[in-house]
């Protein structure tokens, strides 16, 4: 790994982390964490943030021999792939908690039976099992090297088992992605697309660091999809997935709930039962079948021979010998104390399945030693008592054969050899032999793993007969409830036309009389109410305003104000009556209990509609005034007509109300003493004024 592209790792890994830490302190702010509908979420992120941070230690640390940087570069690798499974696993309890549209307890993992039966993905426990082996055999190969190992410069490599890692980790990737493929249906499109993006990354850099080392593929993958999940959710799901209600329970947009009958349901967890183990057995095949094409490179591994052999032993997966000809040896004519001699070393590949494609072979010589120019199969060196022989490369002299001859292939042999001359009493037996070589892993070249593909391609033969099988009994059964389903809908079309109409029934009735009306439509109704308030308003100047606008503009105008009038009588259990041109009344506490609070709640609406106005005339060109008044008392209330029909009050309490306002003053509430008596407590009056009212004289009345 070259400096620039270790930097480059760190920083990138860096800051993604920095932004998951970031998303997830920004999830949790402001709500109890056990109460925080996005709690899965959290998860995701904050995990996804550590499995980042520790793989950039991983790389800082890398090659680093002291204390600190021994512990730190194990460790960090240690939770890179400890989180790497918990990320993996909480995504995909972060689908079931769309498919259910609730936050789920983990506590659902111990009891895997009954969760099945309400509903929850058999896969999300198929998941959980398979991160649950992959956690325990990375804590087993911290101890045994089982996945990986480091050299003595503190430098990790992958281990023979290393691609068992790597299915282990795309396995539960692939079941998720069954699971949500097979509930798109319960999941708006935009959400079943946001969370489907988050596999398009993982996956790719899966292939890619199967071929391409050195770069954290797969955890930046993982970061860019954490963000993408965090950026998504607020994008497409804040309103209701998140929403700050009290209530527990996660809406997701576009869900559409129905129960299933046991029969059906268990029918249909069998069938996804089948499809994941379908995918899962395919993703297998894929690696197996990409591995035993591009073989898997394994670890340079060097061993150290310190009594050397002299014939081959097959218990060691390679062997060297190195010996001197006992018939091909001679005194060197040149120098009496040397001793020529032919030297014949031979590489033992004992291994069913591996290809050793490099190697380097060193071993102790005394000084004064020479080599005869023209050695075999090997290029040979002679520097300061050690004799180094290592393979031919393509441009070296010595690779007179083409570099593939002098790989060794599974369970072959490889000999070199020279002409020494050395002291008499030299010999290599006695010596220590550094042999170091790099290897490649061809597993179709073993009988055992080519039992085993086979074993897999049936077992995936069968599953998937056995998943379109069921998958075609699954849809004769909808096709025979299609029918049922349509006599359903139109019948739920049936009862929402009939709430629509109730819901404008109630529009223009009260409720208590909508029902009477709807049980008796032939029977007249009227009814006395011992104290109501009754608030009118219009507004000052209309007929001179509306004198110089359109038509449109004024209807417009009229509307706009009165639908916000409307509105809040419909917030604060005011009655609308009706409105007469620029006239707008309204009643409170319509009630046969005299002692109501209809006054209060009629004042309280009157000084807000003055606030209403007020916002009004912020957007519009047009400025408006209105004057209000109120009063209290008895009165008749009932429905005329039989077609258009229309609620209305009468008595004199309706009319004293209409002259409240008719000589009230603009933007002013104006009240007759009985409304001023039910309220002297709650509200400040002003000094009484003496109005005439026809058919009562002079009055007492008040101002807000």
């Amino acid at each position: 790994m070259t400096d620039l592209i270790r930097t480059i790792s760190i920083t990138t890994l860096l800051i993604l982390a920095t932004f998951c830490f970031q998303t997830g302190i920004f999830l949790i702010s402001g709500h109890r964490f056990k109460q925080n509908a996005r709690r899965t979420l959290i998860y995701i992120d904050i995990l996804t943030g550590f499995l980042l941070l520790f793989d950039a230690l991983a790389y800082f640390y890398r090659g680093n021999t002291s204390n600190l940087g021994y512990y730190m570069v194990r460790l960090s690798n240690f939770f890179v792939f400890i989180f790497n499974f918990l990320v993996t696993f909480f995504f995909c309890f972060y689908i079931c908690e769309f498919i259910k549209q609730s936050r789920l307890s983990l506590s659902i993992l111990l009891h895997p039976k009954k969760a099945t039966k309400n509903g929850i993905p058999v896969q999300l426990f198929i998941v959980f099992f398979l991160c649950l082996i992959g956690i325990a055999l990375t804590i087993i190969s911290q101890f045994t090297g089982l996945f990986y190992y480091f050299d003595q410069e503190n430098i990790y490599h992958r281990n023979t088992l290393y691609p068992l890692s790597v299915a282990l980790g795309l396995l539960p990737g692939l079941i998720t992605l069954t699971m949500l493929i097979q509930n798109r249906k319960k999941l708006e499109s935009n959400v079943f697309i946001s969370l489907l993006v988050y596999f398009v990354l993982p996956f790719a850099a899966i292939i890619l660091i199967l071929t391409v080392y050195g770069f954290p593929w797969i955890n930046i993958s993982l970061g860019l999809g954490s963000l993408h999940l965090f950026y998504s959710s607020i994008k497409l799901m804040e309103l209701k997935f998140y929403s700050g209600e009290k209530d527990p329970s996660i809406l997701s947009p576009g869900y559409t709930t129905g129960l299933t009958e046991p029969q059906k349901q268990k029918q249909v967890i069998r069938n996804h039962f089948w499809q994941t183990i379908s995918v899962s057995l395919a993703g297998i095949l894929i690696i197996l079948l990409i591995i035993s094409f591009t073989g898997i490179s394994l670890p340079e591994k060097t061993i150290t021979i310190s009594k050397p052999y002299d014939t081959n032993d097959y218990t060691k997966s390679v062997c060297v010998t190195f010996v001197r000809n006992a018939e091909k040896q001679w005194v060197d004519g040149e120098d009496p104390d040397r001793t020529g001699a032919q030297y014949d070393g031979v590489i033992y590949n004992n291994m069913r399945s591996t290809i050793i494609t490099d190697w380097s072979f060193s071993i102790q010589i005394p000084n004064g030693c020479s080599v005869d120019p023209g050695p075999w199969n090997g290029t040979f060196n002679l520097t300061r008592g050690k004799l180094s022989v290592t393979k031919p490369h393509e441009g070296d002299k010595e690779n007179i054969h083409g570099e593939n001859f002098y790989t060794i292939t599974p369970q072959k042999t490889l000999g070199f050899g020279c002409i020494m001359y050395t002291p008499h009493d030299y010999t290599p037996l006695v010596q220590k032999i550094i042999f170091t070589y790099s290897s490649i892993l061809k597993p179709l070249s073993n009988l055992f793993f080519d039992i085993f593909l086979g074993a897999l391609f049936i077992a995936f033969i069968i599953s998937t007969t056995i998943m379109l099988l069921q998958g075609k009994l699954i849809r004769v059964e909808q096709e025979n409830k299609k029918l049922e389903t349509t006599v359903k809908e139109r019948t739920r079309e049936l009862e929402n036309e009939k709430n629509r109409s109730e819901s404008l029934l109630l529009n223009i009735l009260p409720k208590e009389i909508a029902e009477e009306l709807t049980a008796h439509p032939d029977r007249t109704i009227a009814k006395e109410y011992p104290n109501v308030t009754v608030l009118f308003t219009d507004i000052v100047g209309f007929t001179s305003i509306s004198g110089g606008l359109r038509a449109e503009q004024v209807v417009t105008m009229l509307n706009k104000m009165f639908s916000m009038f409307d509105e809040r009588a419909q917030r604060e259990g005011i009655e609308k009556i009706k409105t007469i041109g620029d006239s707008y009344m309204a009643a409170a506490g319509l009630t046969p209990d005299k002692n109501n609070d209809g006054a209060a709640k009629m004042i309280t609406f009157a000084q807000n509609l003055l606030k209403d106005v007020e916002v009004f005339n912020q957007n519009s060109d047009v400025k408006l005034k209105i004057r209000i008044g109120l009063n209290s008392g008895p009165l008749v209330a009932g429905v005329i007509g039989k077609t258009k029909f229309i609620y209305d009050i009468w008595g004199d309490t309706v009319n004293v109300a209409s002259r409240m306002e008719s000589t009230g003053e603009p933007m002013k509430i104006h009240v007759t003493e009985s409304t001023k008596e039910q309220t002297a407590n709650l509200f400040q009056y002003s000094e009484n004024t003496q109005i005439d009212v026809k058919g009562k004289g002079m009055m007492k009345t008040y101002y807000l």
